[in-house]
């Protein structure tokens, strides 16, 4: 084998060797929530499921990412070193805690209906007939606290939202704070689909979902230019899991709908 053959062999191997390294997927733990939040995400069993899981899987195929999924409760999300991003994540819950440190956001996935959902019939109750408001465990409403105080309603503490929900079909309870997808989804389990709607005289809150990360924002921007590039795909989910807009939510008449940006 003469000297010029050995070269060519030796760059040949360095480039074969050079894209299986390309080829190699970046891995990242992504903490998540270890509830069941579907249709937006469960992940309380891996590889999980719903909207989120289908976009990180998406995102994993299209970029060559690697997520190492680790479920965690709600409260262990925050500022925890073991997780490289953290899903769902927004600023406000943040700056409402008093968190000084600098993160990251990517654009949002979906922006969820923070709803006062009541019985079929009840759509126009007011506060002032509002003696109870069932909420899940672990879920701030923070746009009732708002309220509380004026109005002089109870809040009820429920072990989950679909415990919330029979409350509310007992009546038990006027109202639960509950996301309407999810609660949606959990009433047609039960058989009790369109036993519900949105309180349109309560409160109502619209936060998007993010991700999060402390230290990898180039990556974040790698996953924004992603849902920028793949948006029919993206939107193909949203209509695969039938989320609806929050301003279809709050303005069911087209006429009464407004398509300016929603805040996050």
């Amino acid at each position: 084998m003469n000297r010029c053959f050995q070269s060519l062999l030796l760059i040949g191997v360095l480039l074969v060797g050079a894209g299986s390294l390309h080829a190699q997927a970046s891995s990242y733990r992504l903490c998540v929530q270890n509830i069941d939040y579907f249709p937006h995400y469960d992940f309380s069993s891996l590889p999980g499921r719903g909207y989120a899981a289908e976009v990180f899987a998406l995102f994993s195929a299209t970029k060559k990412i690697q997520f190492q999924l680790r479920p965690l409760p709600v409260k262990r999300l925050q500022n925890n070193s073991d997780c490289d991003l953290i899903y769902p994540d927004n600023a406000q819950w943040h700056s409402a805690r008093g968190n000084p440190e600098v993160q990251f956001f990517s654009l949002p996935l979906v922006s969820i209906a923070g709803a006062s959902l009541v019985r079929k019939g009840d759509a126009q109750l007011t506060l002032a007939q509002i003696r109870a408001i069932a909420v899940p465990r672990g879920f701030t409403p923070d746009h009732l606290l708002a309220v509380q105080a004026d109005h002089h309603f109870e809040l009820v503490e429920t072990t989950d939202a679909n415990t919330a929900l029979m409350m509310l079909l007992k009546k038990r309870v006027d109202a639960v704070d509950v996301e309407w997808h999810v609660a949606r989804h959990l009433l047609a389990k039960t058989g009790n689909s369109g036993e519900v709607e949105i309180g349109q005289q309560l409160p109502f809150a619209s936060i998007a979902f993010h991700l999060s990360s402390n230290r990898h924002g180039e990556l974040l921007r790698q996953f924004d230019r992603f849902l920028q590039e793949n948006a029919p795909a993206i939107q193909g989910l949203q209509q695969k899991y039938q989320l609806q807009s929050v301003n279809e939510l709050i303005h069911p008449n087209p006429a009464e709908r407004s398509y300016s940006t929603l805040s996050d």
